[in-house]
């Protein structure tokens, strides 16, 4: 007699470890009675949860997993470099050649006859030239520099090495960005003081000096530049969250600066970023293989996150309505767009901005928690609870196979 249900289950788990769904199983007897199997199998290749986002391409000689399959951002990926470069080139050689127009991506325009300088739409462009130059620079160092550190520590998982330069990359912006915007806040006179972010409302705040200027509009093109680069990145979990962070982000840093709140932004930004320094060094020394020092750098993460971006964050917010005025009288605007300066229902809308930017950064210390829970209880190491979705098998690819999108 035949155990069919154990043929069957046997031939569907063969199936499944081949990746190909099983339409119908026929068990049959054979010539010498024994058990045979029919097998019939869908013409279309089974996708697990874990690869459904998978799509592999080759850039700059090295494998790059997407987190879309959309054509355009496809074909970005394996052309940033080439067409960061080629708009790089054609502004400045045009410069060179005497044109007018380039000085308008090259250097900050709305200048004063007192060297500080005000906001206007050709600040646009000025973005839009950091925008290519900081996608060159990030093609450069993510595949070209900075995976040569875990290959000089041995590390030969080619998902490993990916990932060390995505954040290898963003820890290098963040070091410097926060260098450069706390010196400039160390000499500014809203240091260490919530009250001077408001004060004298609009007259000492239409005016910027030259580096707080270069400063929110560099920022604004790294995360306008992280639209697109959570597309071409190894898809995560919270790809949702972390797409409603960079637009929320953005969103404030555009209308702080629109509205003269730049003081404000320019602290906030501040804040926000230094945690994630922290994160960054433990991910990257987790990559290298340590086991220790990931779960104290996490540790001190953690600290840093609650104390700003939770604690200074929701101080600042509060500081909006308690320490700002904002009702500007009409003879103190700007007879040519005067509604540029913020009035209460502009500052409502950014103070519910900052709430749904607050509501992702719980969601986000929810995970931390779970990581700690695993370090302190269960004894197991620091591993970001945002994991890729992709799968690990992948890890023992080397960085030079062919790329073949799946």
């Amino acid at each position: 007699m035949l155990e069919k249900p154990c043929a069957v289950e046997r031939a569907q788990s063969v199936c499944t470890a081949e990746r190909e769904p099983v339409d119908s199983v026929t068990v049959y007897a054979g010539k010498t009675g024994t058990a045979r199997l029919r097998v019939r199998r869908s013409s279309k290749p089974m996708r697990s949860k874990e690869t459904k986002h998978r799509h592999r391409v080759a850039v700059n000689g090295r494998n790059v997993v997407l987190s879309t399959r959309n054509p355009v951002i496809t074909w970005l990926a394996k052309n940033e470099l080439t067409l960061s470069f080629a708009a790089i080139f054609i502004v400045r050689t045009c410069s060179w050649l005497g044109f007018a127009w380039p000085r308008l991506f090259l250097t900050i325009q709305h200048a004063s006859l007192s060297h500080r300088y005000t906001r206007g739409a050709n600040d646009v462009w000025f973005v839009i030239n950091w925008i290519f130059q900081i996608l060159a620079a990030r093609s450069i160092m993510l595949h070209n520099v900075l995976p040569l550190i875990p290959q000089y520590f041995g590390v030969k998982s080619a998902r490993s090495q990916r990932r060390f330069g995505e954040t290898g990359w963003f820890l290098c912006y963040i070091v410097l960005s926060w260098s450069i915007g706390f010196s400039i806040w160390r000499e500014s006179p809203y240091y260490m003081n919530t009250r001077h972010l408001y004060a004298n409302y609009p007259e000492d705040h239409v005016l910027m000096p030259y580096g707080l200027k270069w400063y929110y509009l560099v920022q604004t093109a790294f995360w306008i530049s992280n639209i697109y680069t959570i597309f071409v990145e190894e898809r995560r979990k919270d790809h949702m969250e972390m797409l409603t962070h960079h637009v929320v982000t953005i969103a404030l840093v555009v209308l702080s600066y629109t509205f003269h709140f730049t003081r404000f932004g320019h602290v906030f930004m501040l804040v926000m970023d230094f945690p994630d320094v922290f994160l960054s060094l433990a991910k990257l020394v987790r990559y290298l293989g340590n086991e220790m020092a990931p779960n104290i750098l996490f540790g001190l993460f953690t600290i840093s996150w609650v104390a700003t971006k939770h604690y200074l964050c929701i101080k600042m917010m509060i500081s909006i309505w308690t320490e700002g005025i904002f009702e500007v009288p009409m003879e103190k605007r700007f007879p040519h767009c005067p509604d540029s300066f913020a009035s209460y229902p502009i500052v409502g809308f950014m103070w519910a901005i900052l709430c749904v930017l607050q509501a992702v950064l719980i969601y986000w210390f929810v995970m931390i928690l779970k990581v700690l829970e695993k370090v302190l209880i269960k004894g197991e190491d620091a591993a970001d609870e945002r994991s890729d979705e992709e799968s690990d098998s992948e890890d023992d690819a080397t960085p030079n196979d062919t790329a073949r999108p799946n």
